[in-house]
């Protein structure tokens, strides 16, 4: 099969269920699977404080992160590269596919919000040569970068998505030929490589509407090397991991959010004692951890969540510097380059 060519195909079934959605006043309003979610905590107005200005010192690195320009060799087995946060560069064959891109020094239409650590490296699209496909896991501003969907609108063949986000690329100038829409429990298969829409709990939004576009995690299997990678994206602890690993069986590494946990959303990102549980729900054999080392914290140290896996995960815990490539399971050497004296 042509990687120009593609099909696409549904897993749904009685116990695989398509995202529920409900008629808003103005639009349709997607929903998570825990009825929980729906309802906001009450937490006071100093935590929520705490969160945006009385962050600890320890919430941004004291040294210069360690980085390298990305490889961008066709590799025969698949190689997964972090570029911080959410960020991910996966290559494998012909297959050169981005995550959640982030070419950009802040996260969010502020330049002054959500701003980058200045001793984090920047990546951009010279460091790139064309794009297979980019694959954009929700609508969040750290996720869907506007100024980083139109740098690759002429160089990625494809964009995939959760259904509706398509909508924001089409508005930043993406042709809508090159957009693939997918509801959770869908997925479409290029040649070697097939990309499966899962289901995650969190939210989207961007200023315009709460949840009117809906969010993913995403399982990608390599077909003839016989490797599977799940990629959580954001979102709480729920049944859908189990799920996810019963019909997949297990993963020979998980790429799990491991930042940005607080009590104000305690369903939208995961806490560090729930990332073990979705570690095993998974059947995981290794653990990346993403969603971390690029942008501010919060209430919690930038590496945090990364001592706390590296300590409590009876799993190799696959922490590659910024822009060094993994190949999918292969024995990683922890060089702890993450940790502060």
């Amino acid at each position: 099969m042509s990687v120009d060519f593609f099909k696409t195909f549904d897993i749904s079934n009685n116990e695989r269920l398509k995202a529920k959605k409900v008629q808003g006043k103005k639009y349709e309003i997607f929903l998570n699977e825990n009825e929980q979610s729906l309802i906001t905590p009450k937490v006071s107005f100093k935590e929520i404080l705490r969160y945006y200005y009385l962050y600890p010192k320890n919430a941004i690195p004291s040294f210069k992160l360690p980085f390298f320009k990305p490889d961008l060799s066709d590799f025969s087995t698949p190689h997964i590269t972090w570029l911080g946060h959410s960020s991910l560069f996966i290559s494998f064959k012909e297959y050169k596919i981005l995550i959640d891109p982030i070419f950009n020094t802040h996260a969010s239409p502020i330049s002054f919000i959500n701003k980058a650590f200045k001793n984090a490296p920047v990546y951009n699209i010279n460091d790139f040569n064309e794009i297979f496909a980019v694959i954009i896991t929700h609508s969040h501003f750290d996720h869907l970068d506007a100024k980083s969907v139109k740098a690759l609108k002429e160089k990625a063949r494809f964009f995939i998505t959760p259904l509706k986000v398509g909508n924001y690329l089409k508005s930043y100038g993406v042709s809508e030929k090159k957009i693939i829409e997918l509801d959770w429990w869908s997925g479409i298969e290029f040649g070697d490589l097939k990309i499966i829409a899962t289901p995650a709990q969190h939210s989207s939004s961007r200023g315009d509407g709460k949840n009117k576009t809906l969010w993913a995690s995403f399982v990608m299997e390599f077909l003839s090397v016989d490797k599977r990678v799940f990629f959580s994206a954001d979102g709480g602890y729920f049944t859908h991991f189990k799920k996810i690993a019963e019909y997949f069986g297990d993963f020979d590494l998980a790429c799990l959010e491991s930042g940005q946990f607080n009590i104000a959303w305690p369903y939208s990102h995961s806490f560090p004692e729930q990332i073990l549980k979705e570690a095993k729900d998974l059947n995981a054999k290794a653990v990346m951890p993403i969603h971390w080392g690029r942008f501010l914290a919060g209430t919690h140290a930038w590496n945090e969540v990364v001592k706390f896996l590296y300590e409590n995960l009876d799993l190799p815990l696959i922490t590659p510097k910024m822009g060094e490539a993994y190949e999918v399971g292969a024995k990683f050497k922890q060089d702890f380059w993450w940790k502060e004296e």
